[in-house]
């Protein structure tokens, strides 16, 4: 028997691919890895027994180049029998012979475009979360008495070395219609130099993944007309540095800045924590 996945990108992966798991930030590994990818990634699944096969899927989640990727590859195979897999609320499995095996999987997959998950997912912290974590903790505790005791510029620089420089700053000017970049921690997109470099002043839109930008702006954009500080868990997945669609994830909080007169402030901070995982299907 021989196992492949096919992943968001339509690229067909041994399933015991280090890669593949390490490129998705997975603390799973075999078969349970498998499990998750087919029912929390919209990956696709394909066991080989000889002239028949297996193929497991979650249809409102499977991606548009996943769907290319299993039909390209169906109409390569030799394979006379297909057992179809489908997760809805709980697995279901069809028999499949000869040429039904593409038609039926195409009206599958058409229903399933329908209704597609999110790729960026957040959940406001609990206490809990808050708690178990001393740095977020300090900040949420002290922040009150920090903003009534110190200025913009002051409280920037002890968020940098709280969190290890991952942070960044954004602004909006009176005559400004967007939040723009005005600076970056050192730690914060470090593996995105070249954009870096550009970033400032720039929309906070205009990140290496666009609808991800958007995504995140929404939250900015709430703390600035509110005024409340905003701490979340993330779970995205997306194209972040331009080298393929990877998994992040963290504990996020932005938090409004004393005005300095020419612009409102917001500082965004991040600890990355690969215990966050928004993605677990309801079983």
């Amino acid at each position: 028997m021989s196992l492949f996945l096919i992943d968001d990108l339509g690229e067909v992966w041994r399933s015991d691919s280090r890669a593949l798991r390490e490129a998705f930030d997975s603390p799973y590994s075999g078969g349970e890895f498998i499990e998750y990818a087919i029912r929390n990634l919209g990956f696709v699944g394909i066991n080989i027994f000889g002239r028949s096969c297996q193929v497991r899927l979650r249809p409102d989640f499977v991606s548009e180049r996943t769907t290319l990727g299993l039909l390209d590859w169906l109409g390569r195979s030799k394979t006379e029998r297909v057992v179809l897999s489908l997760f809805e609320s709980e697995w279901r499995d069809e028999l499949l012979i000869g040429n039904r095996s593409l038609q039926r999987l195409e009206a599958v997959l058409d229903q399933g475009k329908r209704a597609k998950p999110d790729d960026f997912l957040s959940a406001p912290l609990t206490p809990d979360d808050i708690r178990s974590r001393s740095t977020l903790h300090d900040v949420l505790s002290t922040w009150p008495h920090l903003v009534g005791s110190y200025d913009a510029r002051a409280l920037i620089m002890l968020l940098r070395s709280v969190l290890g420089d991952r942070i960044v700053v954004l602004g909006k000017s009176p005559d400004q219609d967007r939040i723009q970049f005005r600076e970056f921690g050192r730690n914060m997109f470090s593996d995105q130099d070249t954009w870096r470099m550009c970033a400032v002043g720039a929309p906070i839109e205009e990140m290496p993944d666009r609808e991800f930008g958007r995504w995140v702006s929404k939250s900015y954009y709430e703390v600035l007309e509110t005024g409340t500080p905003s701490f979340d868990s993330i779970d995205a997945i997306g194209n972040f540095s331009g080298t393929g669609r990877t998994r992040r994830r963290y504990r996020r909080f932005i938090l409004p800045l004393p005005d300095d007169s020419a612009s409102k402030l917001l500082v965004g901070g991040s600890i990355v924590d690969t215990s966050v995982d928004l993605r677990v299907a309801a079983r």
